[in-house]
């Protein structure tokens, strides 16, 4: 009796142990599937990512509120990436990345003008050509080693900007701004919009930019090569007092800024920016040279509409350039050799971010208005300027954004005031061809 009750004790005490070695081999199976899950569950996977916090800074200082969103939305997509988000000040000739760099920081993802790559911002960016958007664009910056080192943010582009209310009135009817194919059909149109009322047709804003970066440029794209007539110059083989192209477009900017048509022609220096815009975008006054970065700078009615008539350089109706808008990526951005490796990949995220996400389409073309570089987004702006940019690139009538082919700060800074001398008849053109000729002498390879 003792002895089966022993037995029987035996075999229970088995039984129990195999029952909860069983227990142990089912919980043990139930909490590795998750963990063997997670390896291959890429969203999952993101959330194990290290946290790391990046610098990005933005050269569209109208656009400030737009991007520091943009950061706070990545952000929340990817709570692992810490972003820091600064903006130029527009019309400030330092930029934040200099800002920053200055002061010891690092600038992982800085936007840059693409001419600027060439110069004092060579060397700054990765390689960026085997991102899967390089595909997706013709449109990458590259520097002066010809390595692909710039996201084309924004595709810009600049001519005579109207106010169609106005010159439709003036005209009878609808206009067609590629019409203006000379310059003097451009001092006919000026004629008719003073004859329907407007007493100055044109408010033309001088800052040292805009009649040095961008007016004062566009000579270049003669010829079709912009790249060929700058080493022309560099070398001296140009000389711009006998080009006929430059003296062209003094010529018309001799009647834009002219007493006859300009709003400021008796006073033609000074802060004229936002006055500028705001007489055109009320129809006081119906051009204006500038880009399509200054739609919200019109300060205009919901309704109203405006669009680009290119620049003309001549009387010859056969000239290209006399049909075309300067146009290109005015912007990029460049993920910086010098940011740790964590932060360079959490750039690269931002910048597919922009590319392949809903959000990121968005922030690019529909808050910033920002004409995208990139096939696969199908959104548009909504701004009539940048409509008129969009339009033109899709139709062919570009040529090359001149300005991307200088030292924008050198042209800001050194030929821009020169300009504006001119304009004010304190130096002559051919002082101004020396100016021009002796900066570019310094270029010389």
């Amino acid at each position: 009796m003792k002895k089966s009750t022993l037995y029987a004790g035996f075999v229970f005490l088995l039984m129990l142990a195999m029952v909860v070695t069983g227990c142990s081999q089912t919980t043990e199976t139930s909490t590795t599937k998750p963990e063997e899950n997670t390896a291959t569950d890429p969203k999952k996977e993101e959330a194990k990512k290290e946290p790391v916090t990046i610098i990005i800074t933005n050269g569209k200082g109208e656009i400030s509120k737009q991007w520091e969103q943009a950061a706070k939305d990545f952000s929340a997509a990817n709570p692992e990436v810490t972003i820091e988000a600064y903006s130029n000040v527009v019309g400030d000739s330092l930029s934040a990345y200099e800002k920053l760099s200055t002061s010891g920081k690092v600038v992982t993802l800085a936007m840059f003008e693409p001419g600027s790559l060439l110069s004092k911002n060579n060397g700054v960016g990765i390689d960026l050509s085997g991102e899967k958007w390089a595909g997706e664009t013709a449109d990458i910056a590259k520097d002066a080693t010809g390595t692909a080192v710039g996201f084309p943010f924004a595709i810009e582009g600049y001519g005579i900007v109207y106010n169609k209310a106005v010159v439709e009135k003036a005209v009878g009817g609808a206009f067609d701004p590629y019409s203006i194919n000379t310059r003097d059909k451009l001092i006919e149109l000026f004629d008719k919009v003073k004859a329907s009322g407007v007493e100055f047709p044109v408010a033309y804003q001088t800052e040292p930019w805009s009649v040095g970066n961008h007016y004062g440029s566009l000579f270049l794209n003669q010829g079709g090569d912009p790249g060929a007539t700058l080493a022309s110059l560099n070398n001296g083989e140009l000389k711009l007092k006998d080009n006929a192209t430059w003296n062209g477009l003094l010529d018309t900017m001799d009647v834009l800024a002219s007493e006859k048509y300009n709003k400021f022609g008796k006073r033609p220096l000074g802060k004229l920016y936002d006055e500028a815009h705001r007489l055109v975008g009320s129809g006081e006054s119906a051009f204006l040279f500038n880009g399509n970065w200054a739609y919200d700078s019109l300060k205009a009615l919901p309704e109203s509409d405006f669009g680009f008539i290119p620049v003309p350089v001549d009387n010859d109706a056969s000239n290209v350039m006399n049909t075309k808008l300067s146009a290109g990526p005015a912007q990029v951005l460049v993920v910086n050799k010098a940011a740790t490796p964590a932060q360079q990949d959490a750039a690269k995220r931002f910048l597919n971010w922009i590319v392949y996400e809903a959000a990121g389409q968005d922030f690019l073309v529909t808050k910033s208005q920002v004409v995208p570089a990139f096939k696969n987004i199908a959104l548009s702006v909504t701004n009539p300027l940048g409509k008129a940019v969009g339009a033109a690139v899709k139709e062919g009538k570009t040529m090359p954004f001149s300005t991307n082919y200088i030292n924008a700060g050198d042209y800001m800074e050194k030929i821009g005031p020169e300009v504006q001398k001119y304009i004010d008849k304190k130096v002559t053109r051919d002082q101004l061809a020396k100016t021009y000729e002796d900066y570019h002498a310094t270029l010389k390879k």
